[in-house]
């Protein structure tokens, strides 16, 4: 209840694309991290950027620092992440941006081909991955973020069965060595 008195408008432009319940989940995230962490961290979903760019666009949101913004531009296909200099060295953008679906966030689930509701889902990750990017340079923990327990999990599973695969490669070649001599 209290999150929500102060919520301070951090979805600052959404052409319909978010849902209520994602853009309500976002407002809780960016709240708490602004309270916690002084960062204002704002999400910006575009149906086109038209004549402008995504860059002309976030200059023309005039954030002042400490800021970060996900943009994202549908039809252009485009999403950016922007921060001042030193709310950039809080997270690693570069990962969260990564097109590989064991690093990043955003592209993986943009450019999958599964599902009816990939903005929602990757502009959520996103958004929650840079909250939790922020709180973990300053210590903080974040009681309303999504967690990454599915990450989490499929990594496990990644490490069973590489390390599996590994147990049985080096379990056959000790038992022909064995055999030889």
């Amino acid at each position: 209840m209290q999150i929500s008195l102060f919520a301070q408008n951090f979805v600052i432009k959404n052409d319909q694309i978010l849902s209520d319940m994602v853009v309500q989940k976002i407002e809780i995230i960016g709240t708490e991290l602004k309270q916690k962490s002084g960062v204002s961290l704002f999400l910006a979903a575009y149906e086109t950027f038209g004549e402008r760019g995504i860059y002309d666009e976030f200059r023309s949101l005039n954030l002042k620092p400490p800021y970060a913004v996900l943009i994202l531009g549908k039809n252009e296909h485009k999403v950016e992440i922007y921060a001042d200099e030193e709310t950039l060295k809080l997270f690693d953008k570069e990962r969260i941006l990564s097109p590989y679906p064991e690093r990043g966030t955003i592209l993986p689930i943009l450019t999958s081909k599964n599902g009816k509701d990939i903005f929602n889902a990757a502009l959520l990750n996103g958004y929650a991955d840079i909250a939790e990017g922020i709180a973990a340079s300053q210590n903080i923990t974040l009681e309303n973020s999504i967690g990454n327990a599915n990450k989490t999990t499929l990594n496990f599973i990644r490490l069973l069965v590489y390390g599996s695969m590994a147990f049985v490669v080096v379990f056959i070649i000790y038992r022909k060595r064995a055999k030889r001599g």
